[in-house]
């Protein structure tokens, strides 16, 4: 908008690198855009300056010699050029409207500041939103609008905003003289709003603009949160007073303020030292800090000037406004919001992997993705990777008194989930419109979405349950199972497949696999076929593996231990294989505890099955693995091997692929689509050791069959399952289910 300011974002940041990164990017995501971003570093060499260099011009760079955050602050101001100047701490994430709503205030001239709520540390509940403080610089937290009435020159009680979430008119501050550089860290920001509302300015307290504080340690808090250092605490108490309430307390109080202050911490630092949290040393700091802060605090409040913004930094540090390039696709931005129960880092399986790349992929692109996942203790929301991930506590639902897939009944649980995610999604919904809800048929997780409408959702189509019971005979033939949960399930999904605006098949197979095994008709406008994609892990750095010196000839396997994935096959052939090639191993890479209908696991039976020491001692068993670990078994392996009995895509065939490996599969389901027989790999036959066998023998014989191979298998991944093809893919199925509303098309 014409009218719309210009605001220079300032960052003041010290050794704090890591988090910085992470502020700094979701800048790439504001929907305003006349602003700069200036960043001030301190004297901590940690990288952060080496860092900020790749931004070139795209943002403005200062040192502050000293580990003081007013003087930051007024380099800060001095570099700016926006007639706003907001700040934000380097361990916080503004959403995306942050600037857009900041702005709103100061189209009244009689604005001199303005912030907003705060969340704190768990993204899912505030810090702060309407804050007072007293002369003695004591905050109030417990209004439930904005304290505009305190809003006079030397009220007792005025307006304040937090450090980290605040901005101000740039003219206004250099009027009051920008920040008091006796106030190296604490109530900072207090003093300022407190000049400024007796400066006769406006300070409009919003109920939006929201920011995410991470709390990041700091040369005050270790990363427990525990104070370490307490000088600033107690001085500044001290100073403040003397400087902005004597209009209202006593020389005694004022000073009073500081000593309760210090009673206070000195009774928090013993019972931390009696609790082995701190040591007696720390205590013998502590008394010797509070005794120099209480007498700096009342001499400096006594001098005659402040030591404020100088018309030497203004002129030292002047330099014109510099646009920040945003994030942004062409087409424009996309509310996208994607729900699963599994997303890492706690689960690593095909979904949470998918979901994971496919919204980094998005969110790269420049669009506003939320992913949404279930977490069993308190909820969270945080900003990772270019992502918002809501980590959400279930709440509990009650179900509707007539089933909408009656007569069956929905479970408790998928119910609960269901609406829980629902309400999620409307609440993001209330700030930025959500275009479209992407979820998997698993579980059931877009039955709330389909059955409310609200929300335009796809549904991507992967194993169902009538695919998983195939491989769970005795699940199956459990009469009161599948009357309380199979076949309510299969109802579910039926009742899916035949609302969801779109179905997104990730291979052919499935599609039709879906269409035979439930006998339904599909119309092909309701339907998206395109494959899954992922990140170039070739390309990414790995663990050192403890590798035998000796030439050996590695197989690899990765996948849950359990039927479906065939892993009972392959224990059956490998012994046999092994003997014949004694220069072969077998490394068995995932979770190794699922239990059998027996109780017992695949890996437990194989180990006391009898098979030859040397045999067992080449076949081994690694359990879950970190993704580092990961990449180097591929990058290690000489051929992979995953015998599905069912894949409806395939997410292992990818990751071998990309590290130009040869692939062995099953000719089930989607591996056919990913794994082209004779040319990337060899396909079996599903369930059967002779084809198995056949197949690993002949590409151990074969060291030239499988270095083609797995170069064209490398091709094949460039070519067709890069994560920006399946990302553009996505765009246009997102486009296609918004094509009945012309005005989002």
């Amino acid at each position: 908008m014409k009218n719309d300011p210009s605001i220079s974002i300032i960052i003041n940041t010290d050794n704090r690198f890591s988090f910085l990164k992470r502020a700094l990017s979701s800048l790439r995501y504001l929907d305003y855009e006349n602003f700069e971003v200036c960043v001030v570093y301190g004297p901590s060499d940690d990288g952060t300056k080496e860092y900020l260099a790749r931004y070139g011009n795209g943002i403005k760079l200062a040192a502050c010699p000293q580990r003081n955050l007013s003087q930051s602050r007024n380099i800060g101001i001095a570099m700016a050029a926006g007639d706003v100047v907001a700040f934000i701490d380097d361990d916080a994430v503004p959403e995306a409207e942050w600037l857009t709503d900041l702005a709103k205030s100061y189209a009244n001239s009689e604005v001199g500041a303005a912030g907003g709520f705060v969340y704190d540390n768990t993204g899912a509940a505030f810090q702060a939103k309407f804050v007072t403080t007293d002369r003695r610089g004591y905050p109030n937290s417990h209004w439930s609008e904005a304290a505009s009435q305190r809003n006079f020159p030397f009220s007792a009680e005025y307006p304040h905003l937090l450090g980290t979430n605040c901005s101000f008119r740039r003219s206004v501050l250099i009027e009051i003289g920008g920040f008091d550089e006796e106030y190296e860290y604490f109530l900072d920001e207090t003093d300022v709003c407190c000049r400024i509302n007796d400066a006769a300015h406006r300070i409009d307290q919003r109920s939006d603009a929201f920011v995410h504080h991470k709390y990041a340690p700091s040369d005050l808090r270790d990363e427990m949160n525990v104070v370490r250092n307490w000088y600033s605490l107690i001085k500044n108490r001290i100073y403040f007073g003397m400087r902005n309430g004597h209009r209202h307390h006593s020389v005694r109080e004022l000073l009073g303020a500081g000593l309760e202050d210090a009673a206070a911490w000195e009774k928090h630092v013993r019972a931390k030292v009696d609790a082995g949290v701190l040591i007696v040393e720390d205590l013998n700091r502590f008394l010797g800090q509070a005794d120099a802060a209480i007498k700096d605090g009342f001499e400096r409040g006594l001098r005659a000037s402040r030591n404020s913004l100088t018309a030497q930094q203004l002129a030292e540090f002047a330099s014109p406004f510099s646009r920040f390039e945003r994030r942004l696709p062409q087409a424009g931005r996309r509310v996208i919001c994607l729900v699963t129960q599994d997303y890492p880092p706690k689960q690593n399986g095909g979904i949470a992997r998918y979901f994971s790349q496919l919204a980094r992929s998005l969110a790269e692109a420049g669009h506003h993705i939320h992913v949404l996942t279930r977490t069993r203790s308190a909820s969270t929301v945080d900003f990772e990777e270019g992502v918002w991930v809501h980590r959400i506590e279930i709440r509990h639902f009650a179900k509707p008194s007539r089933s909408p897939i009656h007569p069956l009944t929905v479970p408790s649980h998928i119910w609960s989930y269901g609406q829980t995610m629902l309400e999620e999604v409307k609440i993001i919904n209330e700030r930025r419109t959500v275009d479209v809800v992407y979820c998997p048929l698993w579980d059931c997780e877009p039955l709330g979405f389909v059955i409310d409408g609200t929300f335009p959702t796809i549904c991507a189509l992967q194993t169902t349950m009538k695919f998983w019971l195939d491989s769970q005979p005795l699940r199956a033939a459990d009469e009161e199972w599948m009357r309380l949960f199979g076949k309510p399930i299969v109802a579910m999904e039926e009742f899916i497949l035949a609302r969801a605006p779109l179905l997104h098949g990730i291979s052919n197979a499935i599609v039709n696999d879906i269409k035979r095994k439930y006998k339904i008709e599909i119309a092909d406008q309701r339907i998206a076929v395109s494959p899954l994609g992922l990140e170039d892990w070739a390309q990414q750095p790995s663990a050192t593996l403890n590798l035998n010196a000796d030439e050996r000839v590695r197989i690899l396997f990765v996948g849950r231990l359990e039927s479906r994935k065939g892993i009972d096959v392959l224990l059956k052939v490998a012994p046999a294989l092994l003997k014949r090639f004694p220069n072969a191993t077998l490394d068995i890479l995932g979770d190794d505890t699922i239990p059998r209908p027996d109780g017992t696991t695949y890996k437990d039976e194989f180990l006391k099955s009898g098979v030859p020491q040397d045999i067992q001692t080449r076949i081994v068993f690694h359990g879950r693995v970190e993704e580092d670990a990961l990449r180097a078994f591929y990058r290690n392996c000489d051929l992979f091997v995953a015998p599905s009995r069912y894949e409806s895509f395939g997410l292992v065939f990818l990751e071998a692929m990309m590290f130009g490996k040869p692939v062995i599969a099953c000719d089930a389901g989607g591996a056919s689509e990913v794994v082209t027989h004779g040319v990337t790999g060899l396909l079996a036959e599903p369930g059967d050791p002779v084809t198995l066998a056949a197949a690993l023998e002949t590409l151990l014989t074969d060291r030239a069959m499988r270095s083609a191979m797995g170069a064209a298998a490398r091709v094949d991944y460039e070519r067709r399952f890069t994560e920006d093809a399946m990302r553009d893919e996505m765009l246009i199925m997102i486009k296609r289910v918004l094509i009945p509303n012309p005005e989002a098309a």
